[in-house]
């Protein structure tokens, strides 16, 4: 087993009554407005955006990215963008929830991302890893093959507002807490993180990074995070000098997620890391399992690990000033991104190889419902009107 120690901020994330079973994802109403509480998934194998209607546990609508990227051509910046060779990966909500945000990298399909069933040359973590540190298949790719972008739509409509190309494999896009800059990670070929001005989204800067994949923001919003399991770092840049500020070495597998944490197993075993990402990190979980995100519930004082390979979820409670692990919570396989509700009380969880997003009922500790979303789950976010 690989073994990490996490270096945890002290902790951010209602109860429904649900039955046991997995909901069929409904049909597309690709037109159909978002004005109800929604979670947002990405779906990076079908390449769309599961909404869940969080009153009813329901897909209400899906968004089909490569439909919405084709009917747009020639009618906005066109670049030539389209989703052939482009995968949804991460998704992000603009601080005033007017906007979604979605990193769709090139180069390597989704399927290669997700963790697949061992062959008798790969381990089941070897093809989750490949694309965070840098894949060795899209290392073969020419830079055209390599082109992602990202994509800007309207939260309600679902409308396409805008769309950047970028001559590389990103990884991460976030809006600034004030909303005024968008930041991205460019793995390769270039290495760095770019900062777009989001009144026009002309580059305003770009800061050199060895292989940056996830990007988080302080609580503060003064510094930004990158991890590089390349180079097993977290870099810290100040957001105004947009300077480097600080490195953390020997941060192997150990990534940032919006202003959560992100924990990526990376095929290292027996390796212990320890990062103190300054006054986001307060504290150390010693974990034997295989992670792949980590989240704050500010509500519930807890911190939550996905366990992708055996399908759970590890939470731990913050009591005197002390984390204490409480158990595990089966979910799907390949669990990886999770989410609260606004009152902390309901947990929501994609489970990559099950094509579904699990329902906690964070109080009992229980999967209560499986709603069935696109194919290859990754990125969820929650959205209230």
């Amino acid at each position: 087993m690989s073994k990490f120690k996490l270096i945890a901020a002290i902790l951010s994330g209602g109860v429904i009554m649900l039955t046991s079973c997995l909901k069929d994802e409904i049909s597309t109403n690709q037109g159909k407005a978002v004005d109800f509480d929604a979670a947002f998934v990405v779906n990076g194998e079908s390449k769309s955006i599961s909404v869940i209607n969080l009153s009813t546990n329901q897909v209400d609508k899906t968004i089909d990215l490569a439909k919405l990227l084709s009917s747009s051509a020639g009618t906005m910046n066109d670049t030539g963008m389209n989703m052939d060779n482009m995968w949804a990966h991460h998704i992000s909500l603009s601080p005033d929830k007017s906007k979604i945000i979605i990193a769709a990298p090139g180069g390597i399909s989704d399927s290669e991302h997700m963790m697949q069933p061992a062959t008798s040359t790969s381990t089941a973590t070897d093809t989750h890893s490949q694309h965070h540190a840098g894949s060795s298949v899209a290392g073969s790719q020419t830079d055209s093959m390599m082109q992602g972008g990202i994509l800007i739509l309207d939260a309600v409509s679902g409308e396409l507002l805008q769309k950047v190309a970028l001559d590389g494999m990103l990884h991460d896009a976030v809006f600034s807490p004030d909303g005024k800059e968008l930041w991205t990670t460019v793995m390769m070929p270039e290495s760095v993180v770019k900062v777009f001005d989001t009144s026009n989204y002309s580059v305003l800067g770009t800061v050199a990074v060895d292989k940056p994949a996830d990007l988080s923001f302080s609580d503060d919003g003064k510094k930004v995070f990158v991890t590089s399991e390349m180079s097993d770092t977290v870099t810290v840049i100040d957001v105004a000098s947009r300077k480097i500020i600080e490195r953390k070495a020997d941060a192997n597998s150990v990534g940032a997620w919006f202003d959560m944490m992100h924990v990526d197993a990376g095929g290292a075993p027996d390796m212990s890391s320890t990062i103190n990402m300054m006054e986001m990190m307060k504290d150390s979980l010693h974990m034997d399992n295989e992670q792949g995100m980590a989240i704050r519930n500010t509500m519930m004082n807890q911190i939550w690990v996905s366990d992708p390979k055996v399908g759970k979820i590890h939470y731990w409670t913050m009591n005197n000033s002390e984390l204490t692990h409480g158990g595990s919570i089966q979910v799907g396989q390949g669990a990886h991104a999770i989410a609260f509700s606004k009152d902390g009380k309901v947990g929501y969880v994609t489970n990559e190889e099950d094509s579904s997003v699990s329902v906690i009922d964070v109080l009992n500790k229980t999967e209560k419902l499986k709603i069935k979303v696109g194919i290859g789950p990754h990125g969820i976010i929650i959205r209230y009107k």
